[in-house]
């Protein structure tokens, strides 16, 4: 979606605001309202600026959300997913990413789950080009937890016979909706007794654990 450019002779606000400080402002707009809840307007508006200051610094809608993506990718818990990681044990980096992201979720007050996961279900079905960089998000952290599942198999964490492809799957998707949960979740104990509940039935366990058991 391009902007449309000022006609000549408009007079706009010179360039002159904190871009960091606006691309924040806007993530927190689109994680609560939705990418196409938001319009360009609004955010002038809101920021103080013309929609021609807009055009001049982002040129789009799609622009500035992407930006905006990246501000979101930097903090929010999953963000360590999008980088490859060869953890000790594969089972304490899991349960401590699950408590991480239970512990974000329940922490927001406004209850907006993840702006991946939430953009995933609004434009998956659209022909925006920013469904190709949300997809290209999910695919990346789809691969570096099938090298976790595979590392977790090489240590004897998991069982040599293990899918994979297909446990990764289900770790995806069960943290896709874990993130939707968390919106209607009454805390952060219920969110964590799933995690402990699903990662035990992949066959996952902390260290501690086994070695009380062993004990």
């Amino acid at each position: 979606m391009e902007l449309q450019k000022p006609k000549k002779g408009t007079r706009g606000r010179p360039i002159s605001f904190d871009k960091g400080q606006l691309v924040n402002a806007v993530m927190q707009k689109f994680w609560q309202q939705g990418y196409n809840q938001v319009s360009l307007n609004e955010i002038a508006k809101d920021n103080g600026l013309t929609r021609a200051s807009l055009y001049h610094s982002f040129n789009s809608k799609e622009a500035l959300f992407s930006q905006a993506l990246h501000v979101y990718l930097e903090t929010a818990p999953e963000a360590i997913l999008d980088h490859p990681v060869s953890p000790s044990s594969v089972s304490d980096f899991l349960f401590s990413l699950m408590d991480s992201i239970c512990h974000a979720r329940a922490a927001d007050p406004l209850r907006r789950g993840c702006l991946v996961c939430n953009s995933v279900n609004e434009l998956v079905g659209s022909e925006s080009p920013i469904k190709v960089e949300i997809l290209d998000v999910m695919a990346a952290r789809q691969l570096h937890v099938e090298q976790l599942i595979s590392r977790a198999v090489r240590m004897g964490e998991l069982p040599e016979a293990t899918n994979i492809e297909l446990t990764a799957k289900m770790f995806m998707n069960f943290i896709f909706g874990l993130n939707t949960f968390s919106k209607t979740a009454e805390n952060e104990s219920e969110l964590r007794d799933l995690c402990e509940a699903f990662l035990k039935s992949m066959g996952f366990y902390r260290r501690a654990e086994i070695s009380q058991q062993a004990g």
